[in-house]
């Protein structure tokens, strides 16, 4: 492990005390107001396993005239003390903003439910789900009066949250990294398809980069997500050289693989990890105390920590002979910038990332503030209010 790297302990006492007060929610009525002021929604994606950590209180922070700007943690790849210690950062760095938390549904069972709980507790501004569906993660923020947010690559799955009572869709469409649904389904097709089957806010999501905002705002949605964006920024915690591995690409530069998960195909940075995987290597799970300490992950301490749901991952149902283990491939990417061992999922919009060399990196609230400037005097399409606010006076 080389010396600049800093390793986050599950074992670490939490920083400070409980939040005696939520984070604002980032409810219907809340966009609804914003809205109507002429703004929308600019979330950031959450962006897997810690490449998230450091960024969301920023953006949360961020000011702008144009967009409400919401910062999303990635709970995946995170013990309940980490996920934890995360929220208090970003909400002690942007006291007042939007900080919600993204979580996957095809993680351990157990674990999401600890993850889940543990943001709720947090006093989250809502939760983000994608990667399966569950449904009770729904009733669970139902009861902690939280909203919830589903992640849709179809109508039909958008109709369905709608009628679970989700809050706010994020459509991702095909150009999105890391796993994708879809991909033959634009973002663009995505958006026209959701609108069709559902009446909640829609965030579009994937392959976004700033030059692209207008036209999806054009198309009525209450906003967008951008996530490689704000992988090429000063800030955040991932490795340099992971944010290295995201700058100076070309279309051949970008490569789909077959994930251990499920089979799903998946968006990455070409290099000799994803090269292997085409050519049929496996790479089974490693030690991982070197990250999560000696007691492992939630006690887990052999190389394979069960993080997938029963059945989901490859790698261990080919008994480690087959595929590859998704944890040692992302940490080595986001937290040892291993750009030869790492798995560097990205969006297709990695392409149009301007910055060739990490000293070009702006930082978060520069891209803000770009974005602002692209917005002036940008068209809008009406965006539909929720019927409740659209009925109120």
């Amino acid at each position: 492990m080389t010396a600049d790297v800093i390793v986050p302990s599950s074992t670490d006492a939490l920083s400070g005390p409980a939040p005696r007060t939520s984070a604002p929610k980032l409810t219907r009525a809340a966009i609804d107001d914003a809205l109507r002021s002429g703004k929308r929604l600019l979330v950031q994606g959450a962006m897997g396993l810690h490449v998230s950590d450091g960024l969301a209180g920023k953006v949360a922070a961020a000011k702008s005239n144009r967009f409400v700007t919401v910062g999303t943690v990635s709970g995946v790849g995170k013990t309940a003390e980490m996920l934890r210690r995360e929220l208090r950062r970003a909400r002690a760095e942007a006291p007042g903003g939007y900080v919600g938390v993204n979580l996957m549904a095809a993680i351990n069972h157990s674990d999401f439910e600890r993850l889940a709980r543990a943001a709720l507790d947090e006093g989250v501004s809502f939760i983000v789900q994608g990667a399966g569906i569950s449904r009770e993660v729904i009733r669970w923020c139902h009861e902690a009066s939280t909203p919830f947010a589903g992640i849709v690559s179809s109508g039909r799955l958008a109709a369905m949250y709608e009628k679970w009572g989700a809050d706010l869709l994020v459509a991702e469409g095909a150009e999105a990294g890391g796993h994708i649904g879809d991909i033959e389904l634009p973002l663009g097709s995505l958006v026209e398809e959701v609108r069709s089957h559902s009446s909640l806010p829609i965030v579009a999501a994937g392959g976004i980069v700033p030059s692209d905002v207008d036209g999806y705002l054009a198309r009525g949605v209450a906003g967008v997500q951008l996530s490689t964006r704000f992988i090429a920024c000063k800030e955040g915690d991932s490795h340099p050289r992971f944010k290295e591995m995201h700058l100076g690409k070309a279309a051949a530069d970008v490569v789909v693989i077959t994930s251990c998960v499920k089979g799903m195909k998946a968006r990455a940075v070409r290099n000799a990890f994803t090269e292997a995987l085409a050519a049929g290597s496996h790479f089974p799970p490693r030690a991982k105390a070197w990250f999560f300490g000696e007691d492992g992950y939630e006690g887990r301490k052999k190389a394979c920590i069960e993080c997938l749901g029963a059945g989901l991952c490859k790698c261990r149902a080919s008994d480690f002979r087959e595929s590859f283990c998704i944890t040692d491939a992302l940490l080595r990417a986001a937290i040892l910038g291993d750009p030869v061992g790492g798995l560097f999922y990205t969006g297709q919009s990695v392409t149009r990332i301007p910055e060739r060399t990490v000293r070009e990196l702006k930082t978060v609230q520069e891209i803000v503030l770009d974005l602002d400037r692209m917005r002036e005097g940008g068209p809008d399409r009406p965006v539909a209010l929720s019927r409740a606010s659209a009925d109120s006076p």
